[in-house]
């Protein structure tokens, strides 16, 4: 599943390649994906351009010059697939095709949404309106991130993985994010001392850079179809069961934590 390192470099590349791009076609396979009836969609949206596509969280989101947005998400992973032309081989639920005779193709793996909206409703609807600043939110600095824990004595891990305090953060990343913390996924964060804070804040940023600048996750291909070079051998502890932990060499555990699981060094991150 694509997350925030994966989801901030398709979106960047998705505003290059279709900002200013008039819609000429739009494919609608799936009604389930939709939030409107299909012919409703297509009806809005053909004959409008791209005015701009950015993120939110795990959205990437469309505007168009008639003052509608799109909202995707991919849901539990999928693709979304850049054409220089309109033959598309690749099986997709979401087809977009623009007036310059190049594409756009969208495959959901499972749960994925594409949802038309006005400005008004999509100012109401909470599928972006309650997400969390993300980590490569200029917003994001340590004051607003510390700022985020005040009262709060849930697990930590949950509390991270709640798209509504910070967005963008999944299972992935999670791992050795909470173990270059020292963090153990179920510590209470009433337990959690300033400088937990401080040293989680820093992993969250390293960890997340370090995966951008390599374009992200080595299984999510980019809008041109290409893999990202974050690989297995830069996960820390990540899906990394019964071997060696890289700061202390005892044997990396898998856990259940609510209904995700977690790999941790049970030396380094004690709860």
């Amino acid at each position: 599943m694509a997350e925030l390192p994966e989801i901030f470099k398709i979106s960047r590349q998705m505003d290059r390649e279709l900002a200013g791009k008039k819609i000429f076609g739009l494919t609608l396979l799936q009604e389930k994906n939709l939030n409107i009836l299909p012919q409703d969609f297509i009806s809005r949206c053909v004959g409008a351009s791209i005015a701009k596509v950015s993120y939110k969280g795990k959205w990437f989101k469309m505007d168009l010059d008639n003052h509608l947005s799109i909202l995707v998400s991919l849901g539990m992973g999928g693709d979304i697939l850049f054409y220089e032309d309109l033959n598309i081989k690749e099986k997709y639920q979401i087809k977009m095709d623009f007036t310059d005779g190049s594409s756009f193709s969208i495959k959901f793996w499972w749960f994925g949404r594409f949802l038309l909206f006005t400005q008004k409703e999509l100012a109401e609807d909470s599928s972006i309106s309650d997400l969390g600043v993300d980590p490569f939110n200029e917003e994001f600095t340590y004051e607003y991130f510390r700022g985020l824990f005040a009262g709060k004595n849930t697990q930590i891990k949950n509390f991270l993985m709640d798209q509504k305090n910070i967005s963008g953060i999944g299972n992935m990343y999670m791992h050795d994010i909470l173990f270059s913390a020292r963090l153990h996924p179920k510590k209470k964060i009433s337990d959690m001392k300033e400088d937990d804070f401080k040293l989680l804040y820093q992993s969250i940023l390293s960890i997340l850079r370090f995966s951008q600048s390599k374009g992200g996750s080595f299984y999510e291909k980019d809008f041109y179809g290409n893999p990202g070079d974050y690989g297995s051998e830069d996960f820390l502890v990540g899906y990394k069961e019964n071997t060696l932990c890289p700061r202390c060499s005892i044997v990396i555990e898998k856990i259940k934590t609510g209904s995700t699981a977690a790999y941790i060094c049970p030396n380094c991150q004690k709860i």
